[in-house]
């Protein structure tokens, strides 16, 4: 099992990226900026979750291997700043491994675990992908259950705008990280566009208005 924390900080990896584009609950796109700098240690050491994942992620790959006569490998590659640690890869294909409770109809639903995968298809270089979703039990059976594993195929060419999506968003946290790096007491909002904190600004005065409005008309039902 590869240790995936080691040097976290010198690189943007496919955990990264539901954070960057904003739709991780885990962690906050700011407080990963602060990481990536130093100025915010990262002291999350696993959990139960990430524990059971870990115990089942080999069970599954090796059913997959074996249903799909295929050769699924862990994979570790690093292009520039750029770092895939994939559950599987062959030549062609990329293997994403969730473990989870959440579990949806649609594979659009599981959105945050889709970007890692294309995240990695598309710095490996491969045009395909599978997204396996196994049920996490109640119980935390470790015993492998076919029945509760979802295998989704992903090809690349279909979700172009969300790839495009990924890069804008990727290429905007290097812009940020750079400006945290040079100036270490920027604040969150420094970061934000003009015109976004103008915008900001325009609703925090109309808010007081209405506020202003609302309990002029209070006092108007008194009086």
């Amino acid at each position: 099992m590869q240790d995936v924390t080691i040097d976290r900080d010198k690189y943007i990896g496919g955990s990264d990226i539901p954070i960057i584009m904003g739709i991780s609950s885990f962690k906050t796109r700011w407080e990963l900026l602060q990481e990536k700098v130093g100025l915010l240690e990262n002291n999350f050491k696993g959990n139960v979750y990430t524990e059971y994942g870990n115990v089942l992620e080999p069970q599954i790959r090796d059913f997959i291997n074996k249903s799909k006569k295929d050769k699924f490998v862990e994979g570790k590659d690093i292009v520039d700043d750029i770092r895939c640690h994939t559950d599987g890869i062959n030549k062609t294909t990329v293997l994403e491994i969730k473990t989870t409770s959440q579990i949806y109809e649609n594979l659009d639903d599981y959105k945050v675990y889709l970007v890692q995968l294309l995240f990695y298809m598309k710095y490996t270089n491969r045009k395909k992908g599978l997204l396996a979703v196994y049920e996490r039990p109640q119980n935390f059976n470790e015993e492998f259950d076919e029945k509760k594993l979802t295998i989704y195929e992903i090809n690349i060419k279909d979700y172009k705008d969300l790839i495009e999506e990924i890069d804008i968003a990727v290429e905007k946290f290097r812009i940020d990280l750079q400006k945290v790096k040079d100036n270490p007491f920027l604040t969150e909002e420094d970061l934000l566009p003009k015109e976004v904190i103008k915008l900001s600004e325009e609703v925090e005065l109309i808010e007081n208005k209405l506020a202003e409005l609302k309990k002029l008309e209070e006092e108007s039902k008194t009086l």
